[in-house]
């Protein structure tokens, strides 16, 4: 039954629309067919007839059964048409012809409200030529407005006496000015004009045969037609602030409070935040917010409330030093706050949660623009928001409750960032929130605090912070995480892990036991999580220990290797006070290798990257021959575990090999032993990689091991460059375009060439031969990049004769 009774509703709306429609398009037709006749009486000169057309056309706006949304459509069209027969009038008054006439002849129309429209578009004439004066016209037609009581119609006419007279005002610097009026002129026939038409508007709601609702829907298509007095008010040049303060402001308000209606009182509070200056606000913010007070109970003063403190929101952002002038004069914020709380007062327990709290988020927005740094007002705002949660029955709070006490307590986050731990209510309204919301929450907090780039100075912010955003680095239990976006979980725990770049302690023991505390919080978010947060972590101990620990390489001195050899675990860190705690070297890169074996297997190209770079810090910490040596050896020796157990990618391995090959160049504090053992490891990795060309490169690279500060080898450097050349040989049979790694081993040639007499100018002679004879027997597309890079071997080496006679023969 109750399906048939909707459906029946349903069908009645649609055919209700469809009669509209048809209605509005029969109407419109007719009018059309009489404009087009009147045009045509005023080309061939004759305005009686013109005018008996117009009238005609001006009796379709009678249509008593035309809903207000297809009334303003049919209005609109006739307003274009009426703009041909004002020009005519000021055509005729060109030919000699009275316009005072003309005025008293349209009044023969025997229709009131063709006779109006007549008379107001004639009137427009009337004062451009200055045969009358604009005020006496704009009176004279005001008075006959009066005689057109039916809403829609009074309405519609006089808001086309506000489009016809808009720039026949007598105001200020106008040429009207003077004799035809003055700026009070105009703002007199306004205010009348607007209590007119406030009060047709209202009596709309007192219509007959339609429902309540329908009734307001009717209104509230209509406002704009009401709110244009006050934009013509607006838009006076005469209106100073000045005269606002002491006119424009106290009349509207009159007409506002003595309606005594919620819908217009409503719409036209709003329209008077809209339209005027937010400086006029600015200046009478006191009056505007007690005249909020006078409203009737039913107007949602909440509403007016954000709409303002929106705007002045806004204004702020643009003129900080003119709100701050008038602060001193005015409290805002405690002006704001005064009548916010008697609105919570009187209607907090009637009005619904919802709005109260988009109550307050309108009101810390406000307070966050124009007092970005008071930490104060904002707390005094979340205090008023958990005094409101609090009153309520925790099965009252909904989601979109919820969702804006997140707002709220996002939207100080980018002018505060740290300084929400100062906010003693923050955590009092964090604890309403849902686990979701706290995640999102606390994505906002990082952003917000990464993107300040303000110094975390302490282990108590350390750990405040680490409890504000423990949903995001750690997840919430029994949450699927598969479900997240892959996009926003990357980047919120690429956020969360450069928080750890922003501790800055006094000392290096507070700052490795705040390290500490970040590890432990992302060690319970995962390993997914691990991945992000993990590298961050030892990147920010290097950096301690860069920044800290200075200890001098030994020299022959026997006195200082003694000194070295008698505590090689501790180091004195640079800067830290006499007598205060000092940090185990030793400690410190055994905690960085336990963090990079968490995630070392099931991220093995990271875990080498990491266990590479902690090799290349201890060149500047770990004295060769201590028990700290050997701790770097683990290091080494576990980057090559886990090339050879956990990586499978061949192109991951061709990077981590020339990464380790680097590495073990550069590394200047292994004993001779522990580097042999490395090294020959790492040469024999570059014989097992899957592809001979791989193999050929990574053996090129490898001879850079054995020309480093520790070793230098020439028979080794030979011998990787003959397994070299021998692997370019094979690779030459299978694939002519693998010419290029002739190109490779005669630039490595030509790097010793200088350095090891055991590189001989015969063999570079014989590589340069093969290399021309292949480019020469290939197609270029194949071999391009070899060229190229031939030819500038090739000027490399003429470049070297110039200055060396070594090289002068090899060409």
């Amino acid at each position: 039954y109750q399906r048939r009774v909707h459906g029946i509703f349903n069908m009645m709306k649609e055919e209700q629309l469809i009669d509209q429609e048809v209605l509005l398009d029969e109407t419109q037709t007719r009018a059309s067919q009489n404009a087009g006749l009147m045009k045509k009486s005023l080309e061939s000169g004759n305005l009686r007839e013109a005018l008996k057309y117009a009238d005609l056309m001006l009796a379709e706006l009678r249509s008593p059964h035309i809903q207000p949304k297809y009334y303003y459509i049919l209005f609109m069209g006739i307003f274009n048409d009426l703009k041909e027969l004002e020009d005519q009038f000021l055509e005729e008054k060109k030919k000699g012809r009275r316009m005072a006439d003309l005025y008293e002849s349209v009044q023969q129309a025997t229709d009131i409200l063709s006779r109006l429209y007549l008379m107001v578009t004639v009137g427009a004439a009337f004062i451009e030529t200055k045969e009358a004066t604009s005020k006496e016209i704009l009176k004279d037609l005001h008075e006959m407005a009066k005689g057109l009581q039916n809403p829609l119609r009074g309405l519609f006419l006089r808001y086309f006496m506000l489009k016809k007279l808009k720039d026949k005002f007598p105001d200020k610097n106008s040429k009207f000015e003077g004799e035809g009026g003055n700026i009070d002129d105009c703002i007199a026939f306004l205010m009348q004009n607007l209590t007119e038409m406030n009060r047709l508007w209202i009596r709309m709601q007192l219509s007959s045969g339609k429902d309540k609702s329908r009734r307001e829907a009717d209104r509230h298509e209509l406002n704009m037609v009401v709110g244009e007095n006050i934009v013509r008010l607006s838009n006076l040049e005469g209106v100073d602030l000045a005269m606002y303060q002491s006119t424009v402001l106290p009349k509207l308000f009159e007409i506002v409070q003595n309606c005594k209606d919620p819908i217009s009182q409503q719409y036209l509070m709003d329209c008077i935040i809209q339209v005027f200056t937010d400086e006029f606000h600015l200046h009478t913010l006191g009056k505007l917010l007690e005249a909020t007070t006078t409203l009737h109970n039913s107007v949602d003063v909440k509403t007016i409330f954000i709409t303002l403190m929106d705007r002045l929101s806004n204004y702020a952002g643009t003129k900080d030093n003119e709100i701050q002038l008038v602060d001193k004069e005015i409290n805002i914020f405690g002006l704001f706050k005064k009548y916010i709380d008697r609105i919570l007062e009187e209607q907090g327990l009637a009005m619904e949660l919802k709005k109260l709290i988009e109550l307050q988020v309108a009101f810390v927005r406000f307070s966050i623009k124009t007092y970005p740094t008071n930490i104060e007002n904002v707390n005094l705002i979340l205090g008023s928001c958990v005094k409101i949660l609090q009153a309520q029955a925790a099965k009252s709070i909904t989601d979109d409750c919820l969702r804006n006490v997140v707002k709220l307590l996002i939207i100080p986050l980018e002018s505060l960032s740290l300084g929400i731990f100062q906010l003693n209510h923050f955590p009092s309204l964090m604890s309403v929130l849902a686990p979701s919301m706290l995640k999102t929450l606390a994505k906002k907090i990082v952003m917000a605090v990464v993107n300040s780039r303000k110094q975390i100075e302490s282990l108590d912010l350390v750990q405040r912070l680490l409890g504000f955003i423990k949903h995001l680095i750690e997840g919430i239990p029994g949450e699927d995480e598969a479900k997240d976006d892959p996009y926003e979980f990357e980047e919120s725990q690429t956020y969360a892990a450069k928080l750890i770049n922003l501790v800055d302690c006094k000392d290096p023991v507070s700052q490795f036991q705040a390290i500490c505390l970040f590890k432990e919080a992302y060690d319970k978010g995962g390993i997914q999580r691990m991945k992000y947060t993990i590298p961050s972590i030892v990147y920010a101990v290097y950096k301690l220990i860069q920044k800290y620990f200075r200890t001098a390489k030994l020299s022959n001195s026997s006195e200082e290797e003694e000194k070295a050899s008698s505590d090689h675990s501790k180091a004195t860190p640079t800067g830290s006070a006499e007598g205060a705690p000092k940090l185990s070297l030793l400690k410190v890169y055994q905690f960085i290798y336990k963090a990079i074996e968490s995630i070392g297997t099931t991220y093995p190209e990271t875990g080498i990257r990491l266990l590479l770079q902690g090799v290349l810090s201890m060149n500047y910490v770990v004295p060769t021959g201590t028990e700290a040596e050997e701790l770097g050896y683990q290091f080494a020796s576990h980057a090559l575990v886990l090339y050879q157990d956990e990586l499978s990618d061949v192109t991951a391995k061709n990077r981590a090999l020339t990464l380790i090959i680097g590495t073990l160049q550069k590394a200047n504090f292994f004993s001779t032993d522990n580097f042999e053992t490395l090294t020959s490891n790492a040469q024999q990795y570059c014989g097992k990689l899957l592809k001979k060309e791989d193999q050929c490169k990574a053996f090129l690279v490898c001879t850079h091991m054995f020309a480093s500060e520790l070793s230098k080898e020439p028979a080794k450097i030979e011998k990787c460059l003959k397994k070299a050349q021998s692997l370019c040989d094979s690779c030459k049979v299978t694939a002519a375009e693998n010419v290029i790694l002739y190109v490779y081993l005669l630039n490595k040639y030509l790097f010793y060439f200088e350095a090891l007499d055991s590189v001989k100018p015969d063999t570079i002679r014989e590589i340069i031969a093969l290399v021309k004879k292949d480019l020469e027997s290939t197609g270029l597309d194949k071999v391009a990049l070899a060229l190229k890079y031939y030819s500038q071997t090739e000027e490399a080496i003429k470049y070297k004769a110039k200055r060396n006679e070594k090289f002068a023969g090899l060409m």
